[in-house]
């Protein structure tokens, strides 16, 4: 089994996934929307290279890699962020007029307005390239293949009907509570 269905993640107009092949007409086949559905376009296309390498340097896969690029971004971003909030504090605990900033802080909002753009950007590239759908899909797959292998346990172990509906609302609360054992 593949991780990634390896069609052309986009719905056509009339709500049915695309039947070309990942990234047909495109330099990033196997990968992404075909270039029926923009696929071909040069952000498209550089954001998929750029995945590409950074995959090969990390030994992931590109759709790992684009997610990766969005949370570095955001995470520049939250960090310019973080310095604005010190340093605004460290102003107004000084008797600093909270509504004038100072000027030290002047280049970080800057700052933080660039890493922004640049994370938005990302973000849209990603999604843009596909790897959202491709991570919706490959999320359904992975609950698909962990509730069968949880039916084929039950199975084998030959509970009866009451035991099943028990075993199921252990491993439901399991998992809202995030993988903590519930007392």
């Amino acid at each position: 089994m593949t991780a990634y269905p390896a069609r052309c993640p986009t719905r056509n107009l009339n709500g049915r996934m695309c039947s070309a092949p990942a990234g047909q007409g495109t330099r990033h086949l196997g990968y992404g929307t075909c270039n029926w559905h923009l696929g071909a376009t040069r952000p498209v296309e550089e954001v998929w290279t750029m995945a590409n390498e950074l995959a090969k340097e990390r030994n992931i896969t590109p759709h790992e890699a684009l997610l990766g690029l969005v949370r570095t971004a955001s995470a520049r971003a939250a960090w310019t962020d973080l310095i604005v909030a010190n340093t605004m504090r460290e102003h107004i605990e000084g008797g600093g007029d909270p509504l004038t900033p100072p000027d030290t802080v002047l280049p970080w909002l800057r700052q933080s307005r660039e890493e922004r753009k640049i994370a938005a950007t990302t973000a849209k590239q990603a999604v843009d390239a596909g790897a959202m759908v491709a991570l919706e899909r490959r999320l359904d797959l992975d609950g698909d293949l962990v509730a069968s292998a949880l039916a084929a346990v039950m199975d084998s172990l030959e509970l009866d009907q009451e035991q099943r509906m028990k075993a199921l609302g252990t491993a439901q609360q399991y998992l809202l509570s995030a993988g903590q054992i519930a007392a």
